[in-house]
């Protein structure tokens, strides 16, 4: 067999490369060799050094000991390897985020449109939100985020920015999009306005009632939700409070509706009774659950339901978020109960920059490091059902990999600086130097 490398380029000039490079001409090497300093190939184990990891068309094949060169495997006529060298990195996988929003930034701010500041432009339009959207995953994928699951944002809008990365077309992480969430009339996330046309408000998620509820869920699934969001409760960012807002039998009609499909339910919850019914019903994931009892993160244990705490947007002194949180402190006891967690920031509600910041808060509330990278990988592969897929690495699973110079088992804030990133086999991310916007 003949042996064949290809030269590794630095970053700027690989940037520069890929920009340069028209669409469809890019010549990917048919095998990529990881030589890793330092692995954590299934986190929540050990990790191991000096390992290689072998990629062909973007599948892990194999995991090597030692540092294997490219004449230490075979190849085909007219095949190409190329070797990447993080013999001084910490190599993980890919981190996922179960609670993004991708079409809002906290404290950012978009251009200002023509006539106007910020503060009296027009709203922004669903061609500003799609740039928006792109801008964020951007950010997102640099950031060591491989998938996330994006929940709720205009259809339109996400549906468009999902298909067009999942499809390879632009930069960004693996996305789940639950588009419209399911919520009551005048509850969070209800942005209808009184006079709105019968139809258009069973296309926004608005339901009242057993069979109003179905059919919320069956026109998400029909425009293209991969998962529910249900809002359990009002919110803080439109005011409609902390309360719940569904019935039980809403609720359970709603969970039963999204399973039927083959769909997941996550519930945006805060009090403590509303979280218990969605519980009861049957949800996959809890969002924020400030307010859950002990009671309900035992049952919540029990029946496998993951607590996606989203610490990121309870930061903020005296902000009536954190000031909630801290009353309960419902994560510090779900940790001492055992409840199942799943890592998720709701960034959006502040900037997505930022994300990698809740291992940080999870980590200073109690929990070890290498459970909260656990909960990034692991937790999240399963709570997304793509457990098998991307939750670890080795063979036959998707090359979903990062890298940092830090080792965050000691130190937590190493994954805040994410120096290389690869999705589905592909680098995107080297050196510090993300690659171009468009990809194929």
């Amino acid at each position: 067999m003949r042996k064949f490398t290809t030269v590794l380029v630095s970053a700027a000039l690989f940037s520069a490369w890929l920009i340069a490079t028209p669409a469809g001409n890019i010549k990917e090497p048919d095998f990529i060799l990881i030589q890793a300093g330092v692995l954590l190939p299934v986190p929540g184990r050990a990790p191991q050094k000096e390992k290689t990891v072998v990629i062909h068309d973007g599948y892990i094949t194999q995991i090597r000991s030692g540092f294997v060169g490219a004449d230490g495997i075979d190849l085909g006529e007219e095949e190409t390897v190329e070797v990447v060298d993080l013999r001084d990195h910490f190599v993980l996988p890919g981190l996922m985020d179960a609670h993004i929003h991708l079409m809002w930034s906290g404290r950012d701010r978009p251009p200002k449109k023509q006539g106007g500041g910020f503060g009296g432009q027009p709203p922004l339009s669903n061609e500003d939100l799609t740039l928006w959207a792109l801008r964020h995953a951007r950010t997102t994928l640099a950031s060591g985020f491989t998938t996330v699951r994006d929940l709720a944002s205009e259809p339109s809008v996400m549906f468009a920015v999902r298909d067009w990365i999942n499809g390879g077309k632009f930069i960004g992480p693996r996305i789940l999009a639950a588009g419209q969430p399911v919520t009551a009339a005048g509850g969070h996330g209800d942005n209808t306005v009184v006079d709105t046309d019968p139809d258009s408000l069973v296309a926004s998620g608005l339901c009242d009632g057993l069979e109003s509820c179905r059919r919320a869920v069956r026109m998400q699934h029909k425009r293209g939700s991969d998962v529910i969001k249900m809002m359990s409760t009002g919110g803080w960012a439109d005011h409609t409070g902390t309360e719940q807002l569904f019935f039980y039998d809403e609720m359970e009609a709603t969970v039963k509706a999204a399973h039927q499909l083959g769909m997941a339910v996550a519930t945006h919850a805060y009090a403590a009774d509303a979280i218990a019914d969605a519980v009861r019903a049957g949800v996959d994931s809890v969002e924020h659950g400030l307010a859950v009892t002990d009671a309900t993160l035992k049952e919540m244990k029990k029946k496998n339901i993951y607590l996606v705490p989203t610490l990121s947007i309870a930061q903020r002194k005296g902000n009536e978020i954190k000031l909630y949180r801290d009353k309960y402190r419902a994560f510090e006891r779900a940790l001492k109960i055992g409840t199942p967690i799943a890592f998720g920031t709701d960034v959006g509600g502040i900037p997505h920059r930022y994300a990698a910041r809740e291992f940080r808060y999870m980590v200073e509330l109690g929990m070890q490091p290498d459970k909260a990278i656990e909960s990034a990988t692991v937790n999240t592969a399963k709570l997304f059902r793509l457990d098998g897929e991307i939750d670890t690495l080795a063979a036959g699973k998707l090359a979903d990999i990062i890298a940092v110079t830090g080792n965050p088992l000691e130190d937590i804030a190493a994954l805040e600086t994410v120096d290389f990133v690869m999705k589905s086999g592909r680098i995107v991310k080297r050196d510090g130097v993300l690659a171009d916007f468009f990809l194929d």
